[in-house]
């Protein structure tokens, strides 16, 4: 683009089309201008639009002689002052612009600096270098998933010694338990299907001991209601229990629609050969209503299936600290039952009762569950803490003839109903006479 005082033909500064030169020049360009560096005059000529050349014999004034164009001459570039030369656009960026227009370039080897001159990079560097990350990647991927396999194999060991923790699986089962399985899947499914759909009133069919337990299983129900299950319910784990003597029980896990969890305990009845729920140890039943009893609004004493808990005292050695709660229902939050806690109840370390809640505390912190059972591991919330007791407890004044909460028996580790509870308890009166009985005879003779 050519500026306002060249087209005006003002004075000025002007550049030689013949040799680039800077050209001042006190004339204007139309009188013409004359470059100091190789002598060649413009303006002046180049001010016109046609160039002439007379023909020998030509008259200037007539057309047959006439003038003819040199078309073959070499046009000369537009004469321009200093500061307006025109040249191709260039689009400046920032350095910033530039710095981001590499990183997302695909070659990768250019870089724009801040004077905007360009660098280029080799790229066999990089090359080598993200092929040796790619290399440092897929190695650390296989030796994590090596040491995932290690401790799942040191787990499964560790697991498979501890019978207790999960269900018996089939692979892993005594070939009589197997057989005793099989035999009642079928009708233990069954029966247990239907008793959780039938009415409350038709429920009793299915129970254990169900002449003896009909009115205190229609009272219950009056106070607690039913939890109904959601949609199909599906077994997911089975397991024998280890009943002294010829007694035979299986339990059972099952899971609704929704993800709650029953477990049921069926014993064989010998006199009829059928499978009968343990109905006490599924309510869990109780003699008394919790909430009533340790707010002394009910009976003084009572049968109670319940969690316990042993607290930390400063000496075990004097005395055991325990509290008691109800056992929480099946679709309640996980810290409902911690609400419904007893009164603290010392035993003297020395005691009976002192020395029989330490054997069984110690056996559920090694997780050897009473009878083998799986419920209470799998189904309490935070077992480790809590344990499944079934305790006779009762309101007694002391000496300041205030109401104090006793301890008055412990009837076993568990919830199993009144049947396991009497065979364990022939069981280990059997075993605590036969030691009695051989020393007697020994000291006769």
């Amino acid at each position: 683009m050519i500026s306002e005082s060249f087209m005006s033909g003002k004075k000025g500064v002007f550049i030689c089309p013949s040799c680039q030169a800077v050209v001042k020049s006190d004339k204007p360009l139309h009188e013409g201008v004359t470059c100091g560096e190789c002598l060649h005059e413009f303006g002046k000529s180049s001010s016109l639009s046609k160039s002439k050349t007379q023909i020998p014999g030509g008259n200037w004034e007539k057309g047959a002689g006439g003038v003819i164009r040199d078309l073959t001459a070499k046009k000369s570039a537009p004469i321009l002052p200093v500061g307006v030369i025109e040249s191709p656009k260039i689009s400046v960026k920032t350095l910033d612009q530039a710095r981001d227009e590499f990183a997302g370039s695909s070659n990768g080897d250019e870089t724009i600096m801040s004077d905007g001159s360009r660098r280029v990079r080799r790229r066999k560097k990089r090359e080598k270098e993200e092929k040796n990350k790619g290399l440092i990647l897929f190695l650390g991927a296989w030796l994590c998933v090596v040491i995932i396999v290690l401790v799942i194999f040191a787990t499964g060991k560790f697991g498979a010694s501890k019978a207790s923790k999960a269900p018996i699986e089939a692979g892993r089962r005594d070939p009589i338990d197997q057989q005793i399985v099989n035999a009642s899947r079928e009708k233990i499914k069954k029966d247990f299907q239907g008793f959780m759909k039938l009415p409350e009133k038709m429920k009793g069919q299915f129970i254990d001991r169900s002449a003896d337990l009909s009115l205190a299983f229609s009272d219950f129900y009056v106070e607690n209601s039913f939890p109904p299950a959601s949609g199909k319910l599906t077994q997911t784990g089975v397991n024998v229990l280890k009943l002294p003597g010829d007694g035979l029980a299986v339990e059972s896990i099952w899971r609704d629609s929704e993800g709650y969890q029953w477990g049921a305990v069926h014993i064989l009845d010998s006199a009829t050969s059928t499978w009968r729920l343990d109905w006490e140890n599924f309510a869990p039943y109780s003699t008394e209503s919790w909430p009533k009893f340790i707010n002394q609004l009910g009976s003084k004493e009572g049968v109670f299936r319940l969690l316990v808990r042993k607290r930390r005292t400063a000496d075990d050695s004097k005395k055991i600290s325990l509290s008691f709660y109800r056992a929480p229902h099946v679709k309640e939050d996980d810290k409902e039952f911690k609400k419904t806690e007893s009164p603290e109840i010392d035993l003297l370390a020395g005691s009976d009762l002192a020395i029989e809640f330490k054997r069984l505390w110690t056996n559920h912190q090694e997780e050897n569950d009473p009878l083998g059972s799986i419920l209470g591991r799998v189904l309490d919330p935070d077992p480790r803490t809590y344990m499944r007791i079934t305790v006779r407890l009762g309101w007694e004044d002391d000496e300041r003839g205030e109401k104090g909460l006793e301890l008055k028996e412990i009837l076993g580790a568990g919830w199993f109903g009144e049947r396991i509870i009497n065979l364990r308890k022939s069981a280990k009166d059997t075993a605590t006479k036969e030691p009695l009985k051989s020393l007697s005879e020994s000291s006769d003779s």
